[in-house]
């Protein structure tokens, strides 16, 4: 290397050298703050918090599915009403030993000598579609669909009414359900079922019970 080349690179090394150290602090400086920026700054809540927070989104969903169940069109009926006519396009269903029944949506009637009244939905009628806002109940091995106090399950003729499967939990009581008072409390008859109130999510749901 030549004397006066060799004489520059003394000269520049030092500063270069000194520039060096003064750019490093902050390089270390802006890495830590990326790193804070890539590190979420709100800390998880506990596990406590999480489990609220689950619990309001159920009620809020239960107490949602509860008044879009009473806005239904079976909704508006119980067994003991009376109707001097049918709605249009009811359809007629024969049950042998049972006689005939009327069928609109979930609503069944029979013809009496005061009009046509509503009755419990018979076990054995099958209708080709479910009722408007029927819930899904999975058993087993089994699908239940639930829907104006009656279940449901699905034939290669339709959807035909079957008994109640004991133990199995339903959000809404069938219209019409009775208050019966028992040692155990409150529970609640619809038919020969019984439907025992328990608290779900922080909303009042029904657990269905033989006699």
């Amino acid at each position: 290397m030549k004397p006066e080349l060799a004489g520059n690179v003394r000269c520049i090394l030092p500063a270069l050298l000194a520039a060096i150290c003064a750019v490093a602090p902050a390089a270390k400086a802006d890495w830590g703050s990326v790193r804070a920026n890539n590190r979420s700054e709100r800390r998880p809540e506990p596990d406590r918090n999480h489990r609220e927070a689950e619990r309001t989104i159920e009620r809020r969903r239960l107490d949602i599915e509860a008044e879009r169940r009473h806005a239904l069109y079976w909704a508006s009926y119980y067994p003991g009403m009376v109707t001097g006519a049918l709605p249009a396009g009811c359809l007629q269903i024969s049950l042998a030993g049972s006689g005939s029944y009327y069928y609109d949506d979930g609503v069944y009637y029979q013809a009496t000598p005061a009009g046509y009244t509503v009755v419990v939905p018979p076990v054995g009628a099958v209708v080709p579609r479910l009722p408007e806002g029927a819930e899904t109940i999975v058993v087993g091995f089994s699908t239940y669909y639930y829907a104006g106090g009656a279940f449901y399950m699905q034939q290669l003729t339709g959807f035909a009414v079957v008994p109640a499967p004991v133990g199995v939990t339903v959000t809404g009581l069938p219209p019409g359900a009775t208050p019966v008072t028992t040692n155990g409390g409150v529970r609640y008859l619809a038919g020969s079922t019984y439907f025992l109130p328990v608290m779900q999510g922080g909303v009042t749901a029904y657990v269905t019970a033989g006699p």
